[in-house]
């Protein structure tokens, strides 16, 4: 469990307070330079933003400000949540990026990784790829610094995410995918949904129970956090499936130890060494699997390494979601 020393929680609170003042939205010239993208027949790719709200403060009230944009015809267009939530019945795959990231790297490689995966997916399906954008920027000076802020910055985000999966969750099948740093973000999420605490994020009122797939890449949690009992013991909860693909040669994650002080102990990262006890996990009574790709990563922290070979690919999207997540 993430625990700090109480002097040192509150010093950094106070520290991130300052910098989670309101950012501009996503320019919409950024948007542009990525927007010669095919999108497969059925298909759909929208691109989820927080980056210009709050991140610590009044996240509920900060909720109606989440931007919305599609791609359609080589075009980004300015959508609504109302937009976004009449969808039915159609498969749904959020893609949570890591960090540090500024908005065209995140649009540059999620949007590659679409194009990999485009390939695995059942035709005749409708889908939709979910980029969500959240400010996971250089904001501090220093690495650890930096590394150590952005694993409190992205469990506020949680709460974001967790509102939108929520209202996605009520009509379609919905797979969710924590990349790196994203990992915190997501497991938050799905922890709030579930009906746990986080001391970054208020609670959540649900509005269904339909549980999601889940499937995490190079997490950044830590090997137990997704067990009973621990910091995102409830994450599972609502989950119908869950993925954990790792890799032992990642050179990021052999480092995750860093973030924290130094007489913390830590399990260690799960994208790197893998669930610390997936026995722990059958109380969830769900299929739980793991995948070790260090053969095909190798030394890097790159998705795409992963996305692009395409019978990994399609190894990983069978055990994720394959079917949908709520069969009808």
């Amino acid at each position: 469990m993430l625990t700090y020393s109480a002097l040192r929680i509150r010093v950094l609170f106070l520290l991130f307070c300052v910098v989670s003042t309101s950012l501009s939205a996503t320019p919409p010239e950024l948007l542009h330079q990525h927007a010669d993208v095919r999108v497969a027949n059925g298909h759909e790719i929208w691109y989820v933003s927080t980056r210009d709200l709050s991140q610590y403060n009044n996240l509920q009230q900060e909720l109606p400000k989440i931007e919305y944009q599609q791609l359609v015809s080589g075009a980004w267009l300015q959508r609504t949540h109302a937009d976004f939530d009449s969808q039915r019945e159609m498969d749904t795959c959020f893609v949570v990026h890591g960090s540090p990231a500024e908005v065209p790297l995140v649009l540059e490689v999620t949007l590659d990784v679409y194009q990999h995966i485009q390939t695995v997916i059942p035709k005749g399906r409708p889908f939709r790829f979910v980029i969500w954008s959240w400010p996971a920027e250089r904001q501090l000076n220093g690495i650890k610094k930096e590394f150590q802020d952005q694993s409190l910055r992205a469990q506020p985000q949680g709460f974001y995410l967790a509102d939108v999966l929520d209202r996605c969750r009520q009509h379609n099948p919905t797979l969710v995918v924590g990349y790196s740093m994203g990992a915190r973000v997501t497991a938050c999420a799905l922890h709030l949904l579930g009906g746990g605490t986080n001391p970054y994020a208020p609670p959540l009122k649900t509005r269904t129970n339909n549980k999601v797939s889940y499937l995490t890449v190079a997490g950044a949690i830590d090997r137990d956090w997704l067990e009973p009992g621990k910091y995102y013991g409830s994450a599972l909860s609502v989950v119908s499936r869950f993925l954990n693909v790792h890799n032992t040669a990642d050179p990021l994650l052999k480092r995750y130890k860093k973030i924290y002080p130094r007489k913390q102990s830590t399990t260690g990262a799960i994208g790197f060494s893998g669930l610390a006890n997936e026995g722990a996990l059958d109380a969830f009574q769900i299929p739980t699997n793991e995948m070790n790709v260090t053969k095909v990563a190798g030394k890097t922290h790159d998705i795409r390494y992963i996305t692009r070979d395409l019978d990994l690919l399609k190894n990983i999207w069978q055990r994720s979601f394959s079917t949908p997540a709520n069969p009808r």
